[in-house]
């Protein structure tokens, strides 16, 4: 059980990590120690064999982005050999070998919302407010959302998003590909907990090497092919396949 009075909040159960900002009057605004924590937790425990899924969550928000009297304090920069905490966070996060599921409430906004550009499920509440705010900062958008936008909503719907930063809703986060699926506020955390147990029912090794077979770069089709055909094999050689197909033939 985790400390309830830390910014960062773990835990475990069932084969599920649950992951939480705690940050409330700040609207979960995440500092360079939040984000260090955060890729601890990724890097470390996300990673252990009893883990088959995270569920990553705020309280009434689920993050307002970078808070930013600490990033001007503590700018990342890529000219040192220590890496800041929020490019370990990027890293450990989009490297997470399981289902990352996000529950999303509230504001999300900046890193608040490219990191679910990094998830595997992400619900949301009429109440999600989402925005990449980045133009209107003069910056530039980041964790490979200028890549990855256009991929998942198309060229146009990602310039709206990134070149006018405008704030937009949940209707329009599930028309753009963004979100599963719009919860009620009661419900979000028990949609999103569904998912991590059906998962958690999963054979572990299947689900890390079906995310790695799916997050892998595009690559010829005869390629890909091959590389999945060796990995099925392996998989259906496995005693947990032989179980499951077992079982099926002899109910």
């Amino acid at each position: 059980m985790s400390d309830r009075s830390a910014l960062i909040q773990s835990d475990y159960a069932d084969g599920i990590l649950s992951i939480r900002t705690n940050r409330p009057d700040k609207k979960n605004a995440l500092t360079s120690d939040m984000y260090a924590q955060l890729a601890d937790l990724f890097d470390h425990r996300a990673t252990q064999e009893d883990v088959h899924a995270v569920i990553f969550s705020g309280a009434k928000d689920f993050s307002a982005g970078n808070d930013l009297e600490d990033f001007l304090a503590r700018p990342p920069s890529t000219g040192s050999g220590e890496k800041a905490p929020v490019w370990e966070f990027m890293r450990a996060l989009s490297n997470c070998p399981v289902p990352v599921i996000a529950a999303v409430d509230g504001f999300a906004v900046g890193i608040g919302t490219t990191l679910l550009l990094h998830c595997d499920f992400v619900y949301s509440t009429p109440n999600t407010v989402f925005m990449m705010p980045f133009i209107n900062l003069a910056a530039v958008p980041e964790f490979g959302s200028s890549m990855l936008l256009p991929m998942r909503c198309g060229y146009v719907k990602a310039a709206e998003m990134l070149l006018l930063g405008d704030r937009f809703d949940s209707t329009t986060a599930l028309q753009y590909n963004l979100i599963n699926q719009i919860c009620s506020s009661d419900n979000l955390m028990p949609c999103a907990m569904t998912t991590a147990a059906k998962l958690a029912g999963k054979s572990r090794d299947a689900l890390v090497q079906s995310k790695a077979l799916m997050r892998r770069d595009l690559e010829p089709l005869a390629e890909r092919i091959s590389i999945e055909s060796e990995e099925f094999a392996k998989r259906v050689a496995s005693p947990e396949a032989k179980a499951a197909i077992s079982a099926i033939l002899n109910p």
